[in-house]
C-alpha cells in the first residue's frame, strides 16, 4: 500500500499557498522517518509560480482536474473533494498548506490505517494542552455535528470515503442549500471544509466509522487560533509570541517545544528565513 501527503495549493493576490505547501513538504521530508512522500495540487494559475525547487521536493505536483470551483473565491477551499480522485496513494492524509511537521510522527500510519476515513476531532494550544473550549466553533456544538478538523484528514481508497468526498463534493457546490436545510441553529456566511465535511459525515451517518473522541485521540495537530490559545493572543500571534526553528527543526513557539504538526494559520509566520532554514536542512537550497 502507497502511502503518502498531499494538500492543495492555489495562490490569490495575498497569499502564496504553494510557497506555504513547499515549506511543508520540506518539513515533513526533513522529519519523517517512514512517510515522508508529498504531493501538492494546484490549479492553472499556480503552475506559472512552479519554481525547479519545487520540482525537487514535491514527488508530484497535480493539475487540477475539470473546472475550479473556487475561482471567483479568495479563501479557496471549495475543490478539496478532488482530492480523492487525483491523490497518488492508496492511504492518504490531507493537510492544510499553512502547516509544518517539526517533529516525527511516522508511527501515527499504524494507528490511521485502523480506519477507512479519520477525521481530526481535537487539536492542542501551543502549549500542548487539549482544545476543550469549542466556543467559536458554535455552529458545530448548537447543530451536533462531529468536531470535525479537516486541516488532517486520512483516508484510503475505499467505499466509505468514496461516499464521504461524492457527499462533500455536492455539499461545496450547493453550500448554501445545505447549510439552510441542516443548521437551523447557527449558520456560517461563507463555505467551510470543516462543516462540509461533518455534514457529509452526519449526512452518511458515518461518524462512528470516521471519529474517535477521547482525550487521547490521533491524529491531532497544534491549532494557532488566536482565541484558543488564551487571553490577549490573536490570529497574527506572531507579532506577541516568540518563535524559533532551529537548524535541526526543533520548533519552539512561546518556550514550548512543539512535537505535533503546526498548522500556524498568521501567514505572516513564515519568512523566508524559516523556508531557508527548511531548505537548508534538506539540501536543496537554490
Amino acid at each position: 500500500m502507497t502511502q503518502g501527503y498531499i494538500t492543495i495549493a492555489q495562490n490569490n493576490q495575498e497569499v502564496d499557498y504553494l510557497e506555504q505547501a513547499y515549506a511543508l513538504a520540506l518539513s515533513i521530508k526533513n522529519t519523517q522517518s517512514g512517510v515522508n512522500c508529498v504531493s501538492v495540487m494546484i490549479d492553472e494559475e499556480t503552475s506559472r509560480s512552479v519554481k525547479t525547487k519545487h520540482t525537487k521536493v514535491f514527488d508530484k505536483i497535480i493539475d487540477m482536474p475539470w473546472q475550479d470551483d473556487a475561482l471567483d473565491s479568495e479563501w479557496k477551499i471549495n475543490n478539496k473533494w478532488k482530492i480523492y480522485y487525483v491523490t497518488p496513494y492508496d492511504e492518504t492524509v490531507l493537510l492544510d498548506s499553512d502547516m509544518i511537521f517539526p517533529a516525527d510522527v511516522s508511527h501515527w500510519w499504524d494507528i490511521l490505517c485502523e480506519k477507512d476515513f479519520w477525521s481530526t476531532t481535537q487539536t492542542k494550544t501551543f502549549r500542548g494542552d487539549t482544545v476543550t473550549n469549542n466556543s467559536h466553533r458554535k455552529v458545530f456544538t448548537e447543530n451536533n455535528l462531529p468536531q470535525i478538523h479537516n486541516a488532517f484528514m486520512y483516508f484510503k481508497k475505499s467505499h466509505i470515503s468514496s461516499e464521504i468526498f461524492k457527499m462533500a463534493e455536492i455539499i461545496f457546490q450547493n453550500w448554501q442549500r445545505f447549510y439552510h436545510l441542516y443548521l437551523p441553529n447557527a449558520r456560517p456566511t461563507h463555505v467551510s471544509g470543516d462543516v462540509v465535511f461533518a455534514l457529509a459525515i452526519k449526512i452518511l451517518g458515518y461518524e462512528h466509522l470516521t471519529t474517535r473522541d477521547n482525550i487521547h485521540s490521533l491524529p491531532t495537530f497544534v491549532h494557532m487560533r488566536g482565541r484558543i490559545q488564551g487571553a490577549n493572543v490573536m490570529d497574527n500571534w506572531s507579532k506577541n509570541i516568540p518563535s524559533y526553528i532551529g537548524v535541526n527543526q526543533t520548533l519552539v513557539v512561546g518556550n514550548f517545544l512543539q512535537t505535533f504538526p503546526f498548522h500556524y494559520l498568521d501567514k505572516q509566520w513564515l519568512t523566508p528565513e524559516i523556508i531557508k532554514t527548511l531548505e537548508s536542512k534538506h539540501g536543496t537550497y537554490i
